[in-house]
């Protein structure tokens, strides 16, 4: 069950995110902020319409879902607002690690190091490409695995992932990358159950 899933709306956002030291990033693709001490930053962008759902409610409902999760797991998810501006509803929520996400939001998301990553049973059984030099290029999994103690964020969602760092490979022929610290997953259901497991390696 999404955990912020309120009067329908919410189940159907998508995630956008903050920039790091509290500013942030606008974007104009749901996108999920894996940062370097280990916190999840995002923020859930959709169309609002005003005549099937009440703003005020909303809000008041994705609150209560936070203080649920927290009075279970402690802290570890913060909302730190909710805005309706020119039909679009914005929702920001901060998390302190990638299993808070994973939990609260009901999204596969792993981040780690390869040699973490494989202990935790993820196979690697994926396309890789390289994309450090701006372009994309296949490569073999054994090149990837090469250096296991390079970064790597995995996800189940067609969104787009930053990182503090350099993105070295990514997974699947429906991924690129947009400069060197953000990867875009390709899709038509960004929350699809359909969407494929995709890695991304980066140091």
């Amino acid at each position: 069950m999404k955990r912020y899933l309120c009067m329908g709306l919410v189940f159907l956002l998508a995630v956008s995110l903050f920039a790091g030291c509290g500013g942030r990033l606008n974007v104009d693709r749901s996108t999920v902020y894996v940062q370097k001490k280990g916190t999840v930053l995002s923020a859930d962008v959709i169309q609002f319409d005003k005549a099937h759902y009440d703003e005020t409610e909303l809000e008041e409902g994705i609150k209560s879902q936070v203080e649920e999760y927290c009075s279970e797991a402690g802290d570890k998810v913060s909302m730190e607002s909710f805005a309706v501006k020119d039909g679009v509803a914005k929702l920001n929520l901060k998390f302190d690690t990638f299993e808070d996400y994973q939990n609260f939001i009901q999204i596969e998301l792993y981040s780690g190091n390869i040699v973490k990553a494989r202990a935790e049973g993820y196979d690697f059984d994926a396309e890789f490409f390289s994309v450090s030099d701006g372009e994309k290029k296949s490569v073999s999994t054994e090149e990837v695995l090469e250096a296991d103690d390079n970064k790597v964020v995995i996800i189940k969602a067609n969104v787009d992932v930053k990182v503090d760092g350099t993105i070295l490979y990514v997974s699947g022929e429906n991924t690129s990358v947009k400069g060197k610290d953000t990867a875009s997953i390709a899709g038509d259901e960004e929350r699809s159950e359909e969407a494929d497991v995709t890695y991304i390696i980066y140091k």
